[in-house]
């Protein structure tokens, strides 16, 4: 773990938020292989030094970095993994806050998503309550299965269900002490949700911007979703690199054969990057995978848009 500073006054986009990078080097989450794959996901864990490239920081005025590493989960003894996925969860959420200054925005850079609970629930710790709190994930996927249910046993599967329904891995549900309300929550992307999944998402009528919708409606889908955004004083967005479609981010687990394009959500980009309180993830880029420097590309657009 360190700490970096960055300042850099001839920096290209002036006037920018004050940001907070922390590198969260895991693929703790990812202890078997992917659905319709026969070997691990290794090398996500190196997306945060992929993305995070001396240059691409140049185009930041000023920015903070701490790094965080998860255990390799071949390491950890099965029978001791859900209590040290609980401990490092939690040991990740306080590292956060025990870093951040006033007036910073977080920016967690995965790893696997799972790093997105922790994140979520470190924001929740300085805000007091989640009820404030709107969430927008960019995914192909729910990321909602219960343990018992999960086709790969993988917990970046798993990592929202404490946070919106009853969790089946007491070593992470009891570090949820506050749920967050569904109607805080919208997902945008194209979902391939598992069985459980689909059955949580229609109990709980979360929303889901897919790219049909962006495509037959942009304009209504853009006040539909600014209206979402500006009700609440906080707003926290999680973006898996594998909702693009293949073409624009093949370096990750799973890539999407019908994933949403850079120009399906620029505008939405935008406008996140408008709200005065925001933190954000952006997780999944594996740097070993074919496709490394145009899903890197990818990542860094994403980023500018949404933090300048």
């Amino acid at each position: 773990m360190f700490v970096h500073t960055l300042f850099n006054k001839s920096a290209k986009l002036k006037g920018m938020r004050v940001l907070h990078f922390f590198k969260a080097k895991s693929r703790f989450g990812i202890s078997n292989p992917h659905k319709l794959q026969e070997d691990v996901d290794i090398g996500v864990e190196n997306g945060p030094d992929a993305v995070l490239t001396r240059d691409f920081l140049t185009k930041f005025s000023q920015c903070y970095i701490n790094e965080y590493v998860f255990p390799e989960p071949e390491k950890v003894h099965p029978k001791q993994f859900n209590k040290i996925l609980g401990e490092r969860l939690n040991d990740f959420r306080r590292f956060i806050n025990s870093h951040i200054k006033c007036g910073q925005t977080q920016v967690v850079i995965g790893g696997d998503h799972s790093v997105t609970l922790p994140s979520i629930l470190a924001v929740k710790d300085r805000v007091g309550s989640l009820k404030n709190l709107g969430y927008i994930q960019f995914d192909s996927h729910g990321d909602m299965n219960l343990k018992a249910s999960s086709p790969t046993g993988n917990f970046h599967g798993m990592y929202m269900r404490p946070l919106v329904a009853r969790f089946d891995i007491r070593d992470v549900e009891r570090s949820v002490s506050e749920k967050l309300p569904v109607g805080n929550i919208m997902y945008v992307g194209n979902l391939d949700l598992d069985k459980g999944e689909a059955e949580l998402f229609a109990k709980k009528k979360i929303k889901n911007i897919d790219r049909g919708a962006l495509l037959g409606g942009k304009r209504n889908v853009i006040k539909n979703f600014k209206n979402f955004i500006s009700s609440f004083e906080y707003l926290h967005v999680s973006f898996d690199i594998d909702v693009l479609d293949k073409t624009e981010a093949s370096a990750t687990g799973i890539p999407s054969e019908h994933g949403l394009k850079l120009g399906d959500i620029g505008e939405l980009l935008n406008v996140i990057g408008r709200h005065p309180n925001l933190s954000f993830d952006l997780t999944e880029v594996n740097p070993l995978k074919s496709g490394r420097n145009k899903t890197i590309q990818s990542a860094h657009k994403i980023l500018i848009a949404s933090l300048s």
